[in-house]
C-alpha cells in the first residue's frame, strides 16, 4: 500500500449543510451521507489529486502538531475507513 495513490471517488460530492461537512455518495437508486469532522475534511481535501501514504504523512506532519506514530496510525485508520465505504479510488502499486 506504500506506492498506491489515493484519490476522491468520482461519484462522491462534498456538501456543507448547517455548518457541517458531508460526503454524499451518489449511486443510481441509492444515496448515502457520511459526516466529516475537521480531520476528515482535511483528508478529503488532500485527496483532490492522487496522493501516496508518504505524501499524506508529510502533509499531516506539516499541518498538524502530531507525533509521527499518531500521524501514521491516523492515516491508516482513515484510509481504511474510506476504502471500506468506497469513497476513494486506489491506484494499483507499480
Amino acid at each position: 500500500m506504500e506506492q498506491q495513490k489515493f484519490r476522491q471517488a468520482e461519484n462522491i460530492a462534498l456538501r456543507k449543510m448547517a455548518g457541517e461537512h458531508y460526503l454524499i455518495a451518489l449511486d443510481i437508486g441509492e444515496s448515502k451521507m457520511f459526516d466529516l469532522n475537521e480531520t476528515g475534511l482535511w483528508f478529503w481535501k488532500q485527496m483532490e489529486s492522487p496522493k501516496t501514504k508518504a505524501q499524506l504523512f508529510a502533509a499531516m506532519l506539516n499541518d498538524y502538531d502530531v507525533d509521527r506514530q499518531t500521524a501514521a496510525d491516523e492515516i491508516d485508520r482513515f484510509l481504511n475507513h474510506l476504502i471500506e465505504r468506497n469513497l476513494i479510488n486506489v491506484s494499483p502499486e507499480p
